[in-house]
């Protein structure tokens, strides 16, 4: 009999990872995830569960409790419930009361929150530099939060957070000043002029919607324009970003940034992430590989 490929067939001996969210039809995750495992030979396997929002406790103890799983992704609308369920998180995972990624460790669960730096590693690998750079954020929520964080520790001189629920506007503004105390930051977003990045951190343009999340008239060329989410790849606001003649940023590629940084956390040997980018050989296949 011909020997298994380790992270193709899974065994008695599999470590399992999950990838948690609801909807996950649109996750992209697992696929890359269990290809790496394939092409480096390694005895794993991710798989993704649409979890019903009031079951997120309910899965993380079920997993605490089996000996050859490995960790998970959550991914929205979980991360903040994940974060609840953790023994013990970073610092950053424990300010932004949100966790993306889960390592189990001897029962225990240990969780990160990388989106903020995933994003900044994938626009730092194609040469943005946001120190003294004013930013646009369209959503407040938690990857919207994760992304202003980043860019606060990178140096950005103002923020501006289009964020209507205004509880999160005194959370925001504390969050982001414990890191750089002078920093702009307003929740007021007339206009896209003068900003060097706009990003979308919210669910509007996500897989059929069709929608855009802030209006484009006044979106000038000088503007990169970006956007979290990974399905379509160009969201109807990248799309609207190209047609003012902006360089964009997409989901898929802030997804790349996060690859290194999830799976080290997770316990996998995957290179450093601040590497990651540049020395990993993206296997044959990989979902958001340029068409």
């Amino acid at each position: 009999m011909a020997s298994q490929k380790p992270g193709l067939i899974p065994t008695g001996t599999t470590k399992f990872y999950t990838m948690i969210g609801t909807p996950v039809i649109q996750v992209r995750s697992p696929l890359n995830y269990n290809r790496y495992f394939a092409d480096h030979r390694i005895d794993a396997v991710m798989i993704a569960m649409d979890v019903p929002v009031n079951q997120v406790k309910t899965h993380f103890e079920h997993m605490r409790a089996i000996p050859n799983f490995g960790g998970c992704i959550a991914t929205i609308p979980h991360k903040q419930a994940a974060a609840d369920c953790m023994d013990e998180m970073s610092q950053r995972a424990g300010d932004l009361a949100a966790v993306n990624v889960v390592r189990a460790e001897k029962g225990r669960l240990i969780g990160d929150m990388v989106d903020g730096l995933g994003f900044m590693l994938a626009a730092g690998a194609k040469g943005l530099d946001m120190r003294g750079k004013r930013a646009a954020i369209i959503g407040g929520g938690v990857t919207g939060a994760a992304i202003a964080l980043a860019m606060a520790e990178a140096g950005t001189a103002e923020i501006v957070i289009k964020e209507i629920r205004a509880r999160r506007h005194a959370f925001l503004k504390q969050l982001l000043r414990n890191i750089c105390p002078h920093i702009k930051i307003s929740f007021e977003l007339t206009g896209l002029e003068g900003f060097d990045i706009a990003v979308n951190a919210t669910p509007v343009g996500m897989n059929d919607d069709p929608n855009l999340p802030f209006p484009t008239d006044t979106l000038t060329s000088r503007t990169l324009v970006a956007d979290v989410f990974t399905n379509p790849k160009v969201t109807p606001w990248l799309a609207a970003g190209l047609k003012k003649g902006c360089k964009i940023h997409c989901g898929v590629e802030m997804a790349d940034g996060q690859f290194g940084l999830m799976g080290r956390h997770m316990g996998l040997e995957i290179p450093d992430p601040d590497n990651f980018l540049k020395i990993l050989p993206r296997p044959t296949g990989w979902i958001g590989e340029d068409a």
